[in-house]
């Protein structure tokens, strides 16, 4: 942790236990300098009785040393980031961290934050082995269980998630899948007057989101190179609709009728997805069929005060 810049916090100072502060423009605690200077900050605890363990194993933090301007001032004006990329954070693509844990109040974050995880080797922002186990606090009785370390490592190996399961499929079992899909668009191409209504006359492109990453279907077509995840995150099936002279509309009703056979094919959850005036699936969409609210796609864990 030391070696990619965290460090322990200060939970006391000599002379400054109540040392001044104030509040920053946006929003962030600011100590007097003499105190303690400005780029050690982030390492001070707040000196409150009674809510801080002064006793436990010290806690460690990481500082974020980039240009955040643009990004506070975007968050300012839209009161969202532009994209994920563009959100400041540790780089784990730069780093050789392997077998890193994650800590979540409840067991029902679970899954979300493993949908997260995957997006992200899948994106090629993390590798396989970056993340080994999620733990939920509420799975623990008591905190006691983590204080040796043999049994820190028992609950480690109970909460592992096999991430390397989803990977290196069968070529048998990749084939299959592949075979199947592309046999079925091939026959909708092959049907002249399939879809053939009048639209409106829009230049973009069209694909199918499947919306779940962990579905074996997903991780077979990732393996054969016909699935592309963007930077948002969504699991796009290319049908080739870039390579066809249709308007945008005819593309879009096609992907949504590939979503519905898929659906009922294989019994997962797809729809359409499309960019205007674009060929390239990062560009800003243009349609997309709505999910669940809940889906974890959106990333809706719960927020708990610690």
């Amino acid at each position: 942790m030391f070696n990619y810049g965290a460090r322990p916090v200060i939970y006391g100072l000599d002379q400054h236990n109540n040392a001044r502060c104030s509040q920053g423009r946006n929003g962030e605690r600011i100590l007097d300098e003499t105190a303690l200077p400005l780029i050690e900050q982030y390492r001070y605890v707040t000196y409150v009785p009674g809510k801080v363990d002064w006793t436990h194993e010290r806690e460690w933090r990481w500082p974020y040393r980039g240009d955040i301007k643009n990004f506070l001032n975007h968050i300012k004006e839209y009161g969202i980031p532009e994209n994920i990329e563009s959100t400041p954070g540790f780089d784990f693509k730069s780093s050789e961290i392997n077998g890193a844990g994650i800590i979540v109040p409840f067991a029902e974050d679970i899954p979300t934050v493993a949908h997260d995880i995957l997006t992200l080797i899948d994106r090629g922002v993390i590798g396989r082995n970056t993340f080994k186990f999620i733990i939920a606090v509420e799975s623990l009785q008591s905190w006691t269980q983590l204080s040796e370390p043999g049994a820190l490592l028992s609950c480690i190996n109970d909460n592992t998630f096999e991430f390397e399961s989803f990977f290196d499929l069968s070529a048998s079992k990749v084939k299959n899948y592949a075979d199947s899909i592309n046999d079925y668009v091939n026959e909708l191409y092959s049907k002249k007057d399939f879809l053939n209504d009048s639209y409106a006359m829009e230049f973009g492109n069209a694909w199918v989101w499947i919306h779940d990453n962990q579905s074996q279907v997903v991780r077979a077509l990732l393996q054969a190179g016909m699935i592309e995840v963007n930077k948002e995150g969504r699991y796009l099936l290319d049908v080739n609709l870039a390579f066809v002279d249709w308007p945008l509309g005819r593309k879009q009703a096609f992907a949504n009728h590939v979503a519905g056979w898929l659906k009922h094919r294989f019994d997962i959850e797809a729809g359409g997805y499309s960019v205007q005036g674009k060929d390239h699936y990062d560009a800003i969409p243009g349609y997309e069929t709505p999910l669940k609210d809940q889906h974890p796609f959106y990333n809706h864990t719960v927020n708990v005060d610690w």
